[in-house]
């Protein structure tokens, strides 16, 4: 991958020319066209074309069905409303893949610029980066004994730390930006914002009016896993010390 995301460009810049590929308008990316027409001739390229199209259709199913997923995995931890942690008959989160396919849809029909999409996801995608890393920073000062697969030292805490600010300067550049990289505008930045409120929005109904809830920023939750959730977890019992060998 690293390979080609450096010969790429640089073979587009010289079948096409740099100035000619940054003249050309980047959603309608007619340059990958001349140039793939330039290097195995139009008939090739027609082939080429529709294999991009096969797999910019299976790229879209894959990522409808993992996002429908996470959205019924979210739904079932409580943090979004409990009509998406249903599945139907096939065993499918149905409602879930709709829901994301629907605001797909919306954001192909409302965003003019198709690279803009990519602009206003990034501002959750990197958000999202912002949150593991300082959730593992938070883990493991809230949850130092609790069992997990993948055990690091303590070492990288630092690095942990270090990365996550690294993003948040990121985002906050990016976000902020949004002529920077050629593409999106203030209105795809407040789009992006909007379905981020959105969440928060259905967090909030989940809550209060289906859980009959409050809204608190802070989870009390044990230091180790119980008796059920080892079982579970298919951890031996003698692994994980008992929540009096933590308080002692």
């Amino acid at each position: 991958m690293l390979l080609v995301c450096l010969l790429l460009p640089l073979g587009l810049g010289g079948v096409d020319g740099v100035s000619k590929a940054v003249a050309t308008p980047a959603a309608a990316g007619q340059f990958y066209t001349q140039a793939m027409g330039t290097l195995v001739g139009h008939g090739a390229a027609s082939f080429f074309t529709i294999c991009i199209i096969a797999s910019l259709l299976l790229s879209m199913t894959s990522s409808t069905s993992d996002a429908g997923r996470a959205l019924y995995g979210i739904s079932r931890a409580g943090m979004t409303i409990k009509q998406f942690g249903v599945l139907n008959r096939y065993h499918v989160p149905a409602r879930a893949m709709t829901m994301d396919l629907t605001v797909n849809i919306l954001l192909v029909l409302l965003i003019k610029n198709n690279l803009a999409i990519l602009y206003l996801s990034n501002i959750g995608y990197v958000m999202a980066h912002v949150f593991a890393l300082s959730g593992f920073l938070l883990l493991r000062r809230d949850r130092p004994n609790w069992p997990r697969p993948i055990k690091v030292s303590k070492g990288w805490l630092p690095v942990a730390a270090f990365l996550c600010v690294l993003n948040f300067v990121f985002l906050v550049v990016g976000a902020l930006a949004p002529k920077l990289n050629g593409y999106g505008s203030w209105t795809d930045f407040w789009i992006g914002v909007g379905v981020l409120v959105g969440s928060l929005v259905l967090f909030v109904f989940r809550r209060v009016v289906q859980d009959g809830d409050r809204v608190h920023f802070r989870e009390e939750v044990p230091e180790v896993p119980s008796a059920e959730e080892q079982a579970e977890l298919g951890i031996p019992a003698a692994t994980v010390p008992t929540e009096a060998t933590v308080v002692a």
